[in-house]
């Protein structure tokens, strides 16, 4: 079949699959850009090829799940050839699991409320405020927006109900929408002021012909400039969903609203918007900053540093950030054999793209590093000459090898992922590997208790660093500190912050690309936004700006954070303190002070609720006032049981007596 009768053939059995879907024209403009890449025919392409066309992909800066769908499309291709010629012996050269990277999950992108109120000052168009009013106030897709028609407006909003509109959405789902008696002024505005004419939808252009969705964006990507940012129409669908979940909409009414056939869908709109989880956390943090009495921790007492003169008060100027360059993979290692030099090389740099921009360069290096110890240590002990001879008693050699020195568990482990890494990677190009290696076992790892500071430490910590935050020289500390020790942030995530995602005035920070590529939402205790607020006072920061700077106007560093945090530890007596401890540190604090495991395991980032319990420990003062409080409740409805109880509070005076029947056995 050639490739003119198989692309015709394959969109055909695409439109079968996906009707009145974009499937049929994604999966064949996916297909069309490996063929301009790949000249092989089909029958020819491998593993290999799809290989390097997934790095060009990437190479050229294309999100992961463009990337992803690509893959999609040429693994569902090749499955369509194999059966369309009866060859089903046919290897697939796709492998989704290696070719398709993991996707980030990204937080939806609202809009705060003040830059919600900025775009709408600067429309002016009753008609462009009626398709933003219908996007922000009642959710609806661009697309929705431009295909509605005046027979849509099924009853006005009047004597207190709001009005209704029919929408036909994704997949040809018609659902009914609701809106406010505010919102549908402004539509009812534009419906006065619409020029009569035989068209039926509601939105015309200027030649009164229907607008297009292409349209919209392009006027809304105007008014988002002249408010000062980016701006997308779906931006304000996600707007909608955050506003009206803060509002206490329940998600599935919200996932009814939006047209979603599956709750999981809703759930990614309100990713940013958990007002339990906010009130949980603002609610622990004042319990943890208004303790009940009692005495004082020792020397709690700020304690102020004498200004530092080579960090006056931030200036904020013209800002470039330059992009990180990529190692120089030709100068590593080059003592190694090219055979150990090559696979090492193969292993990072197809890993290379699908890491965090920021962070690349480093954990690049930081892999490399440590695969050059790995090939010299087995190098040294026995002769290699290629990758793939690798044996199992070579690694368990290597294991006993590293204990007897003293490396933790977990630096083993993660050493042996590297190894197994290049090993599978060799046996699926087919070059020889000895297959034992992957009957590898992991070193059991010890259960470390979490590097928390203890409660009189924290406030200790508290106080000096809130005493900083009156001194213009050591405010930028005493902020990313701070920030730190209550919303739990890891070093990496604190240094990577941007101007666009601090909101002071809602108290929350979103953390973009943090561990795994993952955003989440944070919370800032009050205390927080204060010393945030004196570090920006006077400054008008570019929303894409990173948030520390030092005062040269260069972005701060994790090794000076990492300093910082030392000096501040060092400065109340606490020895070796370094940024994570900050992070177990919240995560124990908010645990006892009531805060709900599974909010501090969102709060944290964690997939698993056992890793944040890794994080957070269970204080005996906590333990006890747990038990304490349980066993009244208990024993506030059933009868003592010693014949002289004590006198406690609460409990029954007299005996209820309580019939069993009885069992025929007893």
């Amino acid at each position: 079949m050639d490739r003119t009768e198989s692309l015709e053939k394959f969109e055909r059995y695409l439109q079968r699959r996906f009707p009145e879907r974009r499937t049929s024209k994604d999966y064949l403009s996916d297909l069309r850009q490996f063929i301009a890449y790949c000249q092989k025919t089909w029958q020819e392409v491998s593993m290999n090829d799809i290989d390097d066309f997934v790095d060009q992909q990437r190479a050229r800066g294309l999100k992961a799940a463009t990337v992803n769908r690509r893959v999609a499309a040429l693994k569902t291709f090749f499955d369509f050839l194999a059966e369309e010629t009866g060859d089903l012996s046919w290897p697939n050269p796709v492998r989704y699991k290696r070719h398709a990277g993991k996707r980030a999950r990204h937080l939806p992108r609202d809009l705060r409320d003040e830059d919600l109120e900025r775009v709408w000052g600067v429309i002016t168009s009753s008609r462009d405020r009626a398709w933003f009013v219908l996007m922000v106030r009642a959710g609806l897709r661009v697309g929705e927006v431009v295909d509605l028609k005046l027979s849509d407006v099924l009853s006005k909003a009047q004597n207190g109900q709001p009005g209704r509109l029919r929408v036909c959405g994704k997949g040809r789902k018609e659902r009914v929408v609701w809106l406010s008696a505010d919102a549908y002024a402004v539509l009812e505005a534009w419906l006065a002021e619409r020029p009569p004419t035989e068209e039926m939808a509601i939105f015309l252009n200027e030649r009164g012909q229907p607008l297009r969705t292409n349209g919209i964006q392009w006027l809304l990507h105007g008014y988002g400039q002249q408010a000062g940012f980016d701006l997308t129409p779906h931006q304000l669908r996600h707007t909608f969903a955050r506003q009206v979940t803060e509002a206490g909409m329940p998600v599935t009414s919200l996932g009814k609203l939006l047209g979603h056939s599956q709750i999981t869908t809703t759930q990614i709109y309100t990713a940013g918007a958990d007002p339990d989880l906010a009130q949980a956390y603002q609610s622990a943090m004042q319990r943890l900053q208004n303790p009940p009495p009692g005495p004082p921790p020792t020397d709690s007492s700020p304690v102020v540093l004498p200004p530092d003169p080579a960090f006056p008060p931030v200036e904020r100027g013209a800002l470039e950030v330059p992009e990180p360059q990529e190692p120089n993979w030709d100068s590593w290692a080059p003592q190694l054999p090219e055979p150990f030099r090559q696979a090492s090389l193969a292993y990072v740099q197809r890993r290379y793209l699908t890491w965090s921009a920021r962070n690349r360069r480093i954990r690049a290096q930081s892999i490399l590093n440590e695969l050059r110890l790995l090939w010299t240590w087995f190098l040294a002990h026995r002769p290699l000459s290629q990758p793939g001879e690798l044996s199992l008693q070579d690694l368990w050699a290597y294991q006993s090898d590293q204990q007897a020195k003293g490396y933790a568990a977990g630096t083993i482990n993660r050493r042996m992922d590297f190894l197994l890494g290049i090993a599978r990677e060799l046996a699926e190009r087919e070059q020889p590997v000895d297959n034992s290696v992957f009957r590898i076992r992991y070193l059991q790892r010890p259960q470390s208790l979490p590097r928390h500071l203890s409660e009189a430490d924290s406030q200790h910590l508290e106080a000096f660093l809130i005493g900083e935050v009156n001194q213009p020289a050591t405010r930028l500390r005493s902020a990313c500190l701070l920030l730190m020790l209550h919303s739990g942030l890891r070093s990496g995530e604190c240094v990577a912050v941007r101007c666009q995602d601090l909101d002071l005035p809602g108290q929350r920070l979103i953390i973009r690309q943090g561990k795994g590529q993952r955003d989440r939402l944070v919370y800032l205790s009050q205390t927080t936004c204060q010393a945030i607020q004196a570090y920006l006072q006077g400054s008008h920061p570019n929303p894409s700006d990173p948030l520390w700077l030092y005062p040269n106007g260069k972005p701060m560093t994790q090794g000076w954070l990492a300093s910082q945090v030392a000096a501040a530890g060092k400065a109340i007596g606490i020895e070796g303190l370094y940024p994570h401890r900050l992070r177990h540190t919240c995560a124990t604090r908010l645990l006892n002070a009531g805060m709900d495991i599974t909010r501090i395991q969102k709060l944290l980032g964690h997939e698993m609720i056992s890793t944040t319990m890794i994080y957070a420990k269970v204080q005996d003062a906590t333990l006890e006032a747990d038990y304490r409080q349980a066993l009244r409740r208990i024993e506030q409805r059933l009868m003592p049981l010693s014949e002289q109880p004590l006198m406690v509070d609460d409990w029954p005076t007299q005996v209820v007596k309580v019939q069993v029947p009885l069992d025929d056995s007893v």
